[in-house]
């Protein structure tokens, strides 16, 4: 079970550094387009989903990591959804199949 978690693990681990890379681009990118409205506008909003992304990945490293129990976790990933909702960030959840 160690090197399941230990996979898990370094899957998150990999998966936040390429947000950080991801990140690192746009905010390069958008200082050469700077004078591009439309472009500097579609990658800004690039930019809040990595942010957010890189949110919920940090909080599913912390669980795999042990650093937060499963409840603490349903906790923290329900407040975020909640607020990144709130904020017009994420859809609101669907009501089911036919709905």
């Amino acid at each position: 079970m160690a090197a399941k978690t230990r996979s898990v693990s370094q899957h998150h681990r990999r998966l936040a550094d390429r947000i950080a890379q991801d990140t690192d681009d746009v905010l390069c990118t958008i200082q050469l387009v700077r004078a591009n409205a439309e472009l500097t506008d579609r990658l800004f909003d690039s930019l809040v989903d990595l942010l957010v992304e890189q949110l919920f990945c940090d909080l599913r490293l912390a669980l795999s990591e042990g650093a937060l129990s499963q409840e603490a976790y349903a906790v923290e990933l329900a407040t975020l959804a909640a607020q990144c909702r709130q904020a017009g960030l994420l859809p609101l959840p669907s009501a089911g199949p036919g709905r």
